[in-house]
């Protein structure tokens, strides 16, 4: 019981800072405007990403590519691989026999690419993306309305969002993934 009202308290507190940060950021933009531009358009939003096919993709931020790729040989145990504040994690019996997995960063986007292309899961692995709350407060982002993308064609840029779902205690994003692609942070 102890562990729920510390589990409660921890998530009042990432709402109430989510909210500081929201308020600060009206009190930011000016009374004349409120939060938005005469656009419409969401200016914190329009510097942290780009829409592709509709999809609001998040840009990657400066530090991300200090580790830009790794590698590691899973077999029928799995196994996590990961670079900076992602990871997979591949389940035992995912794989039917040893392979190389590659992870890198794509382009300017908070995405990854995965390899050997054209690997299926027996069993969905878990990509994990740690994004801190003053992260998506700085960018403006509701945690809430963070999603996960993949790229349906490889390099084609024809995103569709996934889903995912973001733990405010752990402050990560984390989804199953079946199969390997391009995947992004988005906004829904």
């Amino acid at each position: 019981m102890r562990q729920g009202i510390i589990k409660q308290c921890l998530l009042v507190t990432a709402y109430v800072i989510v909210a500081i940060g929201i308020v600060l950021g009206v009190v930011a933009c000016g009374q004349d405007e409120g939060p938005f531009s005469p656009s419409g358009q969401d200016p914190g939003l329009n510097e942290a990403t780009v829409t592709i096919n509709g999809v609001k993709l998040l840009k990657a931020p400066g530090g991300l590519r200090l580790a830009s790729s790794a590698s590691a040989k899973m077999d029928q145990a799995g196994g996590t691989i990961s670079i900076g504040d992602a990871w997979l994690t591949v389940p035992t019996g995912a794989l039917s026999s040893g392979t190389t997995i590659t992870m890198a960063h794509a382009s300017d986007l908070w995405a990854y690419d995965f390899g050997p292309d054209g690997l299926q899961f027996n069993t969905s692995a878990t990509l994990t993306v740690k994004i801190t709350l003053t992260q998506l407060v700085e960018i403006g982002v509701d945690p809430y309305d963070l999603r996960i993308a993949y790229a349906t064609n490889g390099f084609t840029n024809d995103w569709q969002i996934l889903g995912g779902s973001y733990d405010p205690i752990a402050q990560e994003i984390s989804l199953p993934v079946d199969h390997f692609s391009r995947y992004s942070l988005c906004i829904e």
